[in-house]
Order: C-alpha cells, then sequence, then structure tokens
C-alpha cells in the first residue's frame, strides 16, 4: 500500500513538474511572439514614410497627370546648382608642369652623343670607319660624312662648350611654361623654335647641323604636363562659391503638367515634397529595422541585467511597448500636418508627446525603466521626423524629445498627490521652450518661427499631463498595475472599507493610522515604497470587521468576550481576520499589493497569549493551533507593517513611555521577529533593521510625549487690586492655553465667580 501511494505522488509530482515546464516554455514563446510583434510595429511606423509614393514616373517620361504643389515650400535648384559646379570646374585652366622625366632623358641622350664624337675622334681606326659608326646610332643618323669628320676634329675644349651652348638653348625651351610644348600639337613648334635659337647662336655650322638633327629626332613628345592635384583643388574652389538656386513654389502651383516630360529639375521638387523616392527605401527600411533591433535590444538586457522582477511579468512588458508604439503612432499623425510653409511644418515633431510616455512608465513600472525608454524613443522619433537622417531637422527634434521625456519622468517620480501631474505638464512645457529657443538661437530661426515652436513646445508639455492623467486608470485596470495615484485614492478616508473601518471598529481604524505613520516613517529610512506601505497600513485590519469587539482595541466595557470561550477558540477568531481581511480586499477588488500586505502582516507567528492561557488549562495543546496561515512577508513593505504593527499594540500596552523604555521595546520586538524568521523571506539587512528601530523612536517620542499638569487656581475674591492680582497669575499659568480658555478665566474673576478647574483631559489641554 504505501509503495502504492509513492508511486501516485510520483506521479502527480511529475505531472505538475511537466505542466510547469509546459508554461515556462510557452510563456518564452509568448514573449518572444511579442517581441517580434513590437519590431515589426516600430520598424512599420518609422519607416513607412519611405514606401509612400504616390506617382511612379521616370526622368524623361512624360507625365501622366497635372501635379501641383500641396503647400508652400523652398526647394534648392539642385540640378542646376550641380550643372554650375561643372561648368565653373570646367572653366579653370590646367596648370601645367614640366616633365622631369623627360627632361632628365633628352640631357642624358646629349650627353651620349657627344661622349660618343669624344669616344670617335679618340679612335686610331681609319677615319671611314668611325665615320660609320658614328651614322649607325641617332642622333647621327642622316649626317653627312663632311659634319661627322668636322666634328671629330673638334677640340676638347670647343665641343664641351658646343655642347654646353646647345644643351642650354634646347632645355630652356623645353622648360619654359610659355614655349614648351603642352600637347602633341605643340611639339612640332617647340622644334623649329629651339632651330631658330640654335641658328641664331654663335656655335659652329657643323655643330648647327648636328643640333638641327639632335632637335628632329629626339624632341617629340610634349615637356609640360598637366598638374592634377593644383587643378583639381582650384576646380574645388571654383565648385564651392557657386550659389545654390531656390525655387520657390506656393501651393496649388502647377509642378509639371499632363503630358510633359519629366526633367531632373522636376524630379528634384517632386523629391522634396516627397511625392516620389528617390533613393533605395528597402535599404534605408533595413538601416531603420537593425535601429530598431539595437533600441528593444538594449532594453531587454537591461531588464535581464538589473530589473528581473519586471521583465519576468509579462504584462509590465506588454505594457512599456504599448505606449512606445502609441507615441509613434501620434508622431506619425502629427508630423503629416500641414502648419502653412516648410519652416512651420518641421516644427511639428515638437507635438510628439514623448514624455507622456515616460511618465505613465515611470509611474507605473519605474522611474530607471522610464529613464532608457526615453533615449530609446527619442532615437525612434528623430528618425521619424527624418527617415533618412539627411537633414538636421530629426536630431533637433529628437534632442527636444530626449530632455521633455527625462524631465517628465523626474517631474512624477515623488507623486504624492494628482496636482503632480498637472506640474509635471507645466515642467515638461518649460523644458521644451528651452530647448527649441536654443535651437532657434543656433540655427537663427525667423521671430515668427519661433514663436509657433514655442506654442508647440507648451501644447506639448500640457497634452503629455492630460494624456497620462486620461490613460493611468485604463492602464492600471487593463494591466493590473497598481500606480501611487491609485493608492492615494484608496488613502481617502471615505472610501467603503475606511468608512465603515471607522463607524464600526474605530479602535482598529485609529491603531492603522498610526501603524501607518510609524511604516511610512521606516519606508522612507530604508527607501522602501512609503505611499504602499501608508495604505496598507490602513488596510492591514480591515478583517477585524466582521468581529470588531473580539479585539481589544475595540472593547469598551469592561466584559471582554474571550473570558467566556476557549483558548483556541479565540486563537481561531484572531486569526481569522487575515483570512476575512483578504475577503474583504477581493470583494472590493483593493490591488494585489495591498492583498498581500493584508495576507503576510502576521507571517505564519504565534498567538503566544492564548497559547500560554491554554497551556495552563491544557498541557497536551498543540502549538500549531495558535499560529498564523502565513505566509511571511516577502517584501520590504509587508515587512515594515508588520514589525510596525506589533510595536504600536506592544508599547501602547506599556505603563510608562520613556524614551529608553520604548526604545529597548522596539528593538525587543524586531530581534524577537528576526529570530522567529518572520523576516527571512523579505530583503531587508540588518542596517536597514537599525534605521527601522530608529524610525519608530523617533515617531513613538512624537506620539507618548510628556505633558506639563497644569496647577489648580484658587478662586476670585472681591476686589480690583485682588482682581488684577489673579488675572495675573493666571496669565502666567495658562501662557499656552488657547485664546478661548483665557476668555473663560478673565470672565470667571470679573464675575467674582469660582474659575473651573482646568482637567488634564480636558480640551484646552488637548489643544496645547
Amino acid at each position: 500500500m504505501m509503495v502504492l501511494k509513492i508511486i501516485w505522488v510520483r506521479k502527480v509530482l511529475g505531472m505538475l513538474s511537466s505542466r510547469m515546464d509546459w508554461l515556462r516554455h510557452h510563456t518564452i514563446w509568448l514573449r518572444a511572439i511579442v517581441g517580434v510583434m513590437y519590431f515589426l510595429l516600430f520598424t512599420v511606423l518609422l519607416s513607412s514614410s519611405l514606401f509612400v509614393t504616390k506617382l511612379h514616373l521616370v526622368v524623361g517620361e512624360p507625365s501622366p497627370q497635372l501635379i501641383i504643389a500641396p503647400w508652400n515650400k523652398d526647394i534648392d535648384d539642385v540640378v542646376k546648382y550641380t550643372q554650375d559646379q561643372d561648368a565653373a570646374a570646367k572653366a579653370v585652366q590646367a596648370v601645367y608642369k614640366l616633365d622631369d622625366g623627360y627632361m632628365n632623358q633628352l640631357t642624358t641622350d646629349l650627353e651620349e652623343a657627344f661622349d660618343a664624337v669624344r669616344e670617335a675622334a679618340a679612335l686610331t681606326e681609319e677615319e671611314s670607319i668611325r665615320v660609320t659608326k658614328l651614322q649607325q646610332s641617332q642622333p647621327f643618323t642622316g649626317l653627312a660624312k663632311g659634319i661627322l669628320v668636322s666634328l671629330m676634329k673638334t677640340s676638347p675644349d670647343a665641343l664641351t662648350a658646343a655642347e654646353q651652348i646647345g644643351s642650354t638653348i634646347i632645355l630652356n625651351r623645353a622648360r619654359n611654361a610659355d614655349t614648351g610644348a603642352r600637347t602633341d600639337s605643340d611639339v612640332e613648334p617647340l622644334r623649329e623654335a629651339i632651330k631658330a635659337d640654335i641658328h641664331k647662336s654663335e656655335l659652329q655650322d657643323d655643330a648647327k647641323v648636328f643640333f638641327g638633327a639632335f632637335v628632329d629626332q629626339k624632341v617629340t613628345r610634349p615637356t609640360l604636363t598637366v598638374d592634377e592635384e593644383t587643378t583639381e583643388k582650384l576646380r574645388a574652389v571654383a565648385r564651392t562659391v557657386m550659389k545654390k538656386d531656390v525655387l520657390h513654389y506656393k501651393a496649388n502651383q502647377k509642378i509639371v503638367g499632363a503630358g510633359d516630360i519629366v526633367d531632373e529639375s522636376v524630379f528634384q521638387v517632386l523629391v522634396a515634397y516627397g511625392l516620389i523616392n528617390s533613393s533605395n527605401t528597402w535599404k534605408s527600411a533595413s538601416g531603420i529595422g537593425l535601429i530598431v533591433l539595437i533600441g528593444i535590444g538594449t532594453i531587454w538586457i537591461y531588464l535581464l541585467q538589473y530589473k528581473r522582477d519586471i521583465l519576468a511579468v509579462f504584462n509590465r512588458i506588454v505594457l512599456v511597448g504599448l505606449t512606445m508604439v502609441l507615441v509613434l503612432a501620434i508622431g506619425r499623425g502629427v508630423i503629416s500636418l500641414n502648419l502653412g510653409g516648410t519652416e512651420f511644418n518641421s516644427l511639428s515633431g515638437a507635438l510628439i508627446p514623448v514624455a507622456w510616455a515616460t511618465m505613465t512608465i515611470a509611474i507605473l513600472i519605474g522611474v530607471d525603466v522610464a529613464l532608457l525608454v526615453a533615449v530609446v524613443l527619442a532615437i525612434f522619433v528623430a528618425i521619424l521626423v527624418d527617415p533618412t537622417l539627411s537633414t538636421a531637422l530629426g536630431l533637433q527634434t529628437g534632442i527636444v524629445a530626449l530632455f521633455g521625456g527625462f524631465v517628465g519622468v523626474y517631474s512624477v517620480s515623488h507623486l504624492s498627490q494628482r496636482s503632480d501631474l498637472a506640474r509635471a505638464g507645466l515642467f515638461v512645457s518649460a523644458v521644451n521652450v528651452l530647448m527649441v529657443s536654443a535651437i532657434a538661437l543656433t540655427t537663427g530661426m525667423r521671430v515668427s518661427v519661433w514663436l509657433v515652436g514655442l506654442l508647440l513646445g507648451t501644447v506639448n508639455g500640457v497634452a503629455s499631463s492630460f494624456l497620462t492623467v486620461g490613460a493611468l486608470h485604463w492602464f492600471e485596470s487593463g494591466f493590473r498595475i497598481t500606480s501611487s495615484v491609485r493608492l492615494l485614492e484608496l488613502s481617502n478616508p471615505n472610501r467603503p472599507l475606511l468608512k465603515r473601518l471607522l463607524m464600526e471598529a474605530p479602535g482598529t481604524y485609529h491603531h492603522s493610522i498610526l501603524v501607518g505613520n510609524l511604516a511610512e516613517a521606516a519606508a522612507e529610512a530604508v527607501h522602501a515604497d512609503a505611499t504602499l506601505v501608508r495604505v496598507g497600513s490602513m488596510y492591514h485590519d480591515i478583517g477585524k470587521l466582521k468581529r470588531p469587539y473580539f479585539f481589544i482595541e475595540n472593547q469598551f466595557t469592561q466584559d471582554n468576550p474571550h473570558d467566556k470561550i476557549a483558548p483556541t477558540l479565540s486563537s481561531l477568531i484572531i486569526t481569522s481576520h487575515v483570512k476575512d481581511g483578504l475577503e474583504l480586499a477581493k470583494e472590493n477588488k483593493l490591488p494585489q499589493q495591498l492583498q498581500d500586505i493584508i495576507a503576510q502582516h502576521h507571517g505564519d507567528g504565534l498567538v503566544s497569549f492564548f497559547y500560554h492561557k491554554a497551556l495552563e488549562e491544557n498541557e497536551e495543546v498543540p502549538e500549531e493551533a495558535f499560529h498564523y496561515e502565513g505566509p511571511k512577508p516577502q517584501t520590504k513593505e509587508a515587512a515594515l507593517v508588520s514589525l510596525a504593527d506589533n510595536v504600536e499594540a506592544a508599547v501602547r500596552s506599556m505603563k510608562q513611555h520613556t524614551p529608553g523604555r520604548v526604545e529597548g521595546l522596539v528593538r525587543k520586538i524586531i530581534k524577537d521577529k528576526l529570530n522567529d524568521g518572520q523576516l527571512d523571506q523579505c530583503d531587508l539587512t540588518f542596517q536597514d533593521l537599525d534605521r527601522i528601530a530608529m524610525a519608530f523612536v523617533r515617531v513613538l517620542s512624537g506620539i507618548f510625549h510628556s505633558r506639563v499638569e497644569y496647577p489648580e487656581l484658587p478662586a476670585a475674591r472681591d476686589g480690583s487690586g485682588t482682581q488684577k492680582k489673579l488675572l495675573e497669575e493666571a496669565s502666567k499659568q495658562t501662557s499656552k492655553l488657547s485664546g478661548e480658555a483665557v476668555k473663560v478665566l478673565e470672565d470667571g474673576v470679573a464675575s467674582k465667580t469660582e474659575i473651573p478647574q482646568v482637567e488634564s483631559s480636558s480640551p484646552v489641554n488637548d489643544e496645547s
């Protein structure tokens, strides 16, 4: 039998394990599907303008219809500007430089020719043989025998002098920028000019003939070449000095008529109006998709690294993505508005309510996540305004969106009332105005356009505030997220449960208020959610509404119903207020955070009073019957309410509330809770516990402060002197009393009646 039970238990556990694996597996797939969906939505919204091609036109083909300008626009005539630049560049004269390689070659050839003459003159062979050898090489080919013989018989000094003179004439002409040959057609005039200079020189006739033959055979190509680098620099300068012509198009002005040929200029105008796309849209869309992927990945990695608790809640991830999609969808509609003129239309991006998304996420999710979303949304807005990122307009709009989103986050980071949302809208409007002004000053914007920008920035901030207030309730309800605004609404004393608590269990109500004061002070000390702690304290004991008179704070007579019932039943009644509170919370649709505090504020602790009472009556009482069902506090907030609840009840039962006794009791209760393991499942540190104790003591010292005992006043007597003396003495004794009490004393003395005695419990004493 035992074996069958074990097998059955293992099967059940196996089924549960497989079920959990199925849910975990499908949750991962669901998140992946949502991620892909948001990626596609973001990419489509940001790149949709690239694919909105209203016209299918080709340059050089006739237009199928009449096309008019949709609004006023100034368009740069890019086609004419390019043509003017090309014409200016062509007008620049090429810069020439000497062909050093060719000049060196001419010099070398001339030196070799004279060396050959010297070598032939030095030979001992017959004259005819030497002449024949010279005639076999240039530039001696074709020269008469007599010329060669004359050259060989020339003295070495005369030959060297002739070489220098001829070389100077040839090189001077070839190197000169004006006389050198720049093209092939300039080579023949250069040769003739060199030969003319040689003919006019003092050279001998045989040398003149030789140099003439040398020039004809060796000067065969241009001696000057184009200096490409210098010429291109001059042409670039000529291009830059050209100015663009601006085409001024008015609304409804004809751009191209039906049947007219679409030239380059008309095509550029259509592109400027966004009526046709000239770039590769799919490449641009792919680039936008890559940016979207990086943005989504950045948020995902941040949540995975630092905010796993948010990543674990699926509806919060959906909320972040949905808010961003809504902002971009609104932005897509906003930038399509026609504000009347190109400059005004360029400001429409200032209306995109990025601050709405960041404020909503800061309130519902967290400030740090909202800051990251602000950065990613600012980049997306810049792409939304200018998908190709070809102008500064997208960058300017993105900067305005970034700072507006940041200010929106910080404006609601310490939200304590709904008026804070209105103030946040004003802050966003102020920073938008400053950013638009900064852009206007740096870009030289016209005053009229500047004023329109200021108006749009102000509208953006106010609209963001309105959208946050309007959408907050729907987001809270739809995604089951409790914001601080919702908690503030629940803290209203006129709420049904709190009103019932005040009327039916007033002791519990005032106990809850004091617990809230203690827990809120401790929450601020350990950086917990003070608003959640305060509201949770107000609702933590609503279960006592079912049987209020079984709890001592609501017993206003000497009769205690627990004296007439068994300790086990008393313990059951006491512990059942947690279950009853949860039922009331669910009936009244209280947020899950408050339900958790109600369920956890006693943990699984022991009802020690009735347990010890039961032990006195019966030694075999099971301890389990006197424990709360739990669970133990899972969060800082639940632990703070639990500690404050115990501390307030214990300190109230003290006889003497001296500071030392109060602090000792507070620390003892915290230590007992720690030793009992009630704080094991929350993330409070020992340093936090010390801060909590100090906060409790500080608040309790204000609650149980000492009072001055008022002296008993003597009866009034007749006589003006006695009346004056009594008035002075009464004035000294009642310096801290209210004005109404002083009037009572004065009236009593003036009428010579007995002055009423002021009791320590009188309203006068309370006012002091």
